[in-house]
């Protein structure tokens, strides 16, 4: 019994620590001077999906904020920048290099 309850314990440890990192979802950032507060809610592994205005460059936001030894998705979404809460989408996993 007691060794049913430490398994149970570390699979549950291993699952939170491994299997379902966070889904980190700041706000749009509008300018390179906010990455940094606005990517603070977000933790080291966290999965990460950021929006961001044409003013910010992409690449160099990747080489910020993105794990690159993972997968990292950009979508352009250029022809509705004007609507509230769009602009170009960026997904990875966040680690920073600031």
């Amino acid at each position: 019994l007691m060794f049913l309850r430490l398994t149970i314990f570390l699979t549950l440890i291993f699952v939170q620590t491994h299997g379902f990192a966070k889904v980190c979802e700041p706000e749009i950032i509008k300018s390179e001077s906010e990455i940094i507060k606005k990517l603070k809610i977000c933790n080291r592994g966290d999965k990460i999906m950021v929006l961001h205005d044409l003013k910010v460059n992409a690449d160099s936001l990747i080489l910020k904020i993105c794990d690159l030894k993972h997968t990292v998705i950009s979508r352009d979404e250029i022809n509705i920048i004007h609507k509230r809460k769009s602009g170009l989408t960026l997904i990875c996993i966040y680690d920073p290099s600031f």
